[in-house]
């Protein structure tokens, strides 16, 4: 059941890129960059988050297929 774990990391990863107060507890509070690179950052956080949840559910196909 290892795919839990790529389902729940790909969770907290889209709910870094989406939610501000948490983004703001967790990531900008120790990393102090530029507004455009703090969005770019966020944006490639929501498009790793979609894929590992994505991921997740492929290898939850795998598992449940033999």
């Amino acid at each position: 059941m290892y795919y839990w774990l790529t389902f729940v990391l790909g969770i907290v990863i889209l709910t870094l890129s989406i939610s501000n107060p948490f983004y703001n507890l967790t990531i900008k509070k120790y990393l102090k960059l530029a507004f455009i690179f703090h969005v770019i950052f966020r944006v490639f956080l929501l498009i790793i988050g979609i894929l590992m949840v994505f991921l997740g559910l492929y290898f939850e196909s795998m598992v449940n297929n033999v």
